[in-house]
């Protein structure tokens, strides 16, 4: 009865959505790059990053009050970097676990993605901060700093560290949880984009209060987290693979 047999018969990835593919969605491309267009536009041509600036620099007073405050150095910086480290080691265990075997081992793939796109967003970010001689708010005259010029002035050997936003990227990093949700149809995938937003929000505020970055530090950092996990998980997921495990 090929009738029955068609009714029984049930396509690979119904049984197993971790095989679905989120490819090709160009719009989670194209829909990123205009946010950060339109952020870079509004930041720099429109001299958002100045407005907002001189707003955080005038409500502590004219100094930066929060750089050593305890909430902001020590709680939501030096205790937010230890923080992002235990769950960074956290996911490394998660993903040797499900490497060799237990209730995880069909999510080796996509855990193998969270931490290489997690660790590629950091070093990138890390790297660019070095490479980039862009001057903190702190750094430049204006708001109390040694630096006499344009907040997007280039001035190697006086500064580094602070293009793009490096402890805002710790929680950006968590971005990749939302590809990893698409790539195995988990439930309101949208949701597991809070902790990125939470978190990288926060810590991002948390500099930008302190005087150690501009808002447009924020947005690049954010952006280079987003891009790096979805090259990440369309190079790990990628279209072709996917037919070939679904058919």
């Amino acid at each position: 009865m090929p009738e029955a047999r068609n009714l029984s018969a049930r396509p690979a990835n119904a049984t197993q959505p971790w095989l679905r593919s989120p490819w090709p969605n160009v719009w989670l491309f194209v829909i990123p790059l205009l946010v950060l267009v339109v952020g870079l536009l509004f930041t720099r041509a429109l001299d958002g990053d100045r407005v907002w600036t001189d707003f955080l620099y005038q409500i502590e007073g004219g100094h930066w009050k929060l750089r050593h405050a305890w909430i902001t150095s020590r709680v939501l910086h030096e205790y937010g970097q230890r923080f992002s480290i235990a769950w960074g080691v956290g996911l490394l265990a998660l993903t040797l676990w499900a490497a060799f075997g237990g209730a995880l081992h069909k999510y080796r793939r996509g855990l193998v993605c969270l931490c290489i796109a997690v660790l590629a967003s950091l070093l990138l970010v890390s790297l660019s901060k070095h490479m980039i001689p862009l001057a903190c708010p702190w750094d430049l005259q204006r708001y109390g700093g040694d630096v006499v010029g344009h907040a997007y002035g280039l001035y190697p050997g006086e500064v580094s560290g602070c293009f793009p936003a490096g402890h805002a990227a710790g929680g950006y990093c968590l971005v990749a949880l939302y590809f990893f949700a698409r790539v195995y149809a988990l439930r309101k995938q949208f949701l597991w984009l809070l902790p990125a937003v939470i978190v990288g929000l926060t810590y991002g505020l948390t500099q930008e209060l302190r005087g150690a970055h501009f808002l447009s530090h924020d947005i690049a950092s954010a952006a280079l987290c987003w891009f790096v996990s979805y090259g990440v998980f369309r190079s790990g997921f990628p279209p072709s693979t996917q037919n070939k495990q679904t058919a």
